[in-house]
């Protein structure tokens, strides 16, 4: 017999594997793992930016009659100057004057005022104007909160014609 060490370790193709050898493995297999993890969460989050809207696919389908209404308004030539000021009785008046391609007043307008908050949920007011003088046309909102708000004007013509126009508007209660 002979005397010695005997070594029941099959050394392979590659030689023995050693417990070296096998935590070298098992870190390899696992740092190539996390690395393409890695990547994969890079690329989802530098890709996608965060804004879900419901019904995108219609909007985005629609997003075409939304640019030819932008040329027919375009093409009118009309003009809006919207303002807001504390109405003398209480509330928030929103004034707006219309003018045509000559700049004259444009009377007969269907006028409608929307107030809406960015940061707020369910405090939207929708109201008709009226025309006060040929041209100007106003209402009386009582707004339940002072700050930012968003002033949406929409207005139609005798004929049909439509125009749409979105204004911040910082709001503040007026104090004596």
């Amino acid at each position: 017999m002979m005397a010695g060490k005997r070594d029941d370790r099959h050394g392979g193709r590659f030689g023995a594997w050693t417990g070296r050898r096998v935590l070298a493995s098992f870190i390899g297999f696992f740092g190539i793992v996390f690395a393409v993890n890695g990547y994969f969460i890079y690329a989802a989050l530098s890709t996608f930016d965060g804004v879900e809207v419901e019904g995108a696919y219609q909007k985005g389908r629609a997003y075409n009659h939304l640019l030819e209404q932008m040329d027919e308004q375009r093409r009118l030539g009309w003009t809006a100057a919207i303002a807001t000021d504390p109405a003398p009785a209480g509330g928030t008046r929103l004034t707006v004057a219309f003018a045509g391609a000559g700049g004259a007043p444009l009377s007969g307008l269907e006028v409608e005022g929307l107030f809406w908050r960015p940061v707020a949920a369910g405090e939207d007011q929708r109201l008709p104007l009226a025309e006060t003088s040929a041209g100007t046309y106003e209402t009386v909102f009582n707004l339940a909160h002072d700050g930012n708000w968003l002033v949406r004007i929409a207005a139609q013509g005798p004929a049909g014609e439509t125009f749409v126009q979105e204004q911040r508007a910082i709001i503040t209660r007026e104090t004596n």
